[in-house]
């Protein structure tokens, strides 16, 4: 299927769609971060394809479109997952959003984008290869079953609170973040955000993720998969409320 085959008939794109919906209606003098889960890859037939695989054609020409669809009134710096389809997919966002004049800063590597610190590698075998039950991995490690054999994720909380929103919120110019990632890091991220156990409708597909900018209060979050705003007032310690639905 051909990418704008893909893009009016594919179901999964529906969440790619609402965060940049959501993009497009922020206001241009404010600084906007997007966490995203990297694009359509090929199959993981096992969990030693987990660090190795990349994106089809398919996926690197959807990153591309998604670039080319985010609003370029301000410059975009990227961070990324060094594991392959996250880094493709870094450049091709990258590419898309110079072909349609926007000014790119430059594509670093964040490790807290790879996903947690495991100590015991057999961890890796509770989750699936290509992540259907990540969101049960996810509440599971959350409800200490994994201590002592993973980064607690409390820990992880606070790496990824700092690398990502907290990024945001220090900087002094208008400008876009864009974080490439994982199934993993970004369903930890929903977990920390929503504080409540995660439900398999709660996985984001390929390029679907979550949006944040500066508010008056606080912080506006997006979550894709709800296509609704989140706000967190006067800190990121603060409770959330969810202010509306779009």
């Amino acid at each position: 299927m051909d990418v704008k085959a893909t893009w009016d008939n594919e179901d999964w794109m529906l969440n790619a769609k609402h965060i940049l919906h959501w993009s497009a209606s922020v206001e241009q003098d404010k600084p906007m971060m997007l966490l995203v889960r990297h694009s359509h890859r090929e199959i993981l037939r096992d969990h030693t394809e987990m660090v190795s695989a990349g994106l089809t054609h398919l996926g690197k020409e959807l990153a591309i479109e998604v670039g080319k669809r985010i609003p370029a009134g301000r410059p975009m710096h990227l961070f990324t997952s060094f594991i392959p389809r996250c880094f493709e997919t870094a450049e091709g966002i990258a590419e898309g959003f110079s072909e349609m004049g926007g000014e790119v800063i430059d594509i670093d590597p964040l490790p807290t984008l790879v996903g947690p610190h495991v100590l015991e590698q057999d961890v890796w075998k509770e989750l699936h290869p290509n992540g259907e039950n990540v969101t049960e991995f996810v509440n599971r490690w959350v409800g200490g079953e994994f201590d002592g054999r993973m980064e607690p994720f409390e820990d992880y909380e606070v790496r990824l609170t700092d690398d990502t929103v907290k990024r945001l919120t220090a900087v002094q110019e208008n400008i876009i973040h864009v974080h490439v990632t994982h199934d993993l890091a970004l369903m930890s991220a929903k977990r920390m955000i929503l504080g409540r156990v995660l439900t398999r409708d709660d996985r984001e597909p390929y390029l679907g993720g979550l949006g944040a900018t500066i508010v008056d209060s606080g912080l506006q979050l997006f979550i894709a998969s709800m296509n609704s705003t989140i706000s967190i007032c006067d800190s990121m310690d603060s409770s959330t409320k969810k202010s509306n639905n779009s």
